[in-house]
């Protein structure tokens, strides 16, 4: 799949786990304006500035559905932030930094309406103090339940003011 911001995941449906990280991911590198890459690197190496990374974390079917048939999947996204040593505060940077994350997250459904639920945010902690790789790590952690594929019945609506409802035996007419 590809990781380009060209083509960001439709939030109109969700085909699979990655496609709703891949939204997400893109909707706080658009209202940040930060980048945002996977934690996964070949190599870790001292950083030069603050920089952000995600990671997956728990994810899993629920043994639920929607009202709408739609399978219920739940999965926790991770938000690092890397602050040099160097920086003075960095720990305050780490802070400031994850709460700029953690703010996106609250009362949001990223554009996402109907194909999830509320954002629950989990923690903002500090994570790793490394001396020798010269970095302070602070991790936001979220978890969303989010509704899988295509709706498998539509829902009836009713419009108008009156219903042609037959009335029972035991009502009278007014």
């Amino acid at each position: 799949m590809s990781n380009s911001n060209d083509s960001l995941p439709s939030p109109d449906q969700f085909r699979s786990p990655s496609e709703w990280v891949l939204y997400v991911v893109g909707q706080l590198k658009q209202r940040l304006n930060i980048e945002l890459d996977s934690a996964y690197v070949r190599e870790g190496k001292e950083p030069k500035r603050t920089y952000f990374a995600y990671q997956v974390g728990d994810s899993g079917v629920l043994n639920q559905r929607g009202n709408d048939g739609r399978k219920l999947h739940e999965i926790e996204l991770r938000f690092l932030v890397y602050v040099p040593l160097a920086v003075p505060n960095f720990d305050l940077e780490a802070l400031d930094a994850s709460t700029r994350i953690e703010r996106e997250f609250v009362d949001e459904f990223l554009g996402i309406g109907n194909n999830a639920e509320e954002t629950r945010l989990v923690s903002n902690q500090p994570r790793k103090f490394d001396p020798k790789m010269g970095v302070f790590l602070r991790t936001v952690v979220v978890q969303q339940r989010i509704y899988m594929g295509k709706v498998e019945e539509e829902l009836m609506e009713f419009s108008g003011s009156e219903l042609n409802v037959s009335k029972s035996d035991n009502e009278e007419s007014v």
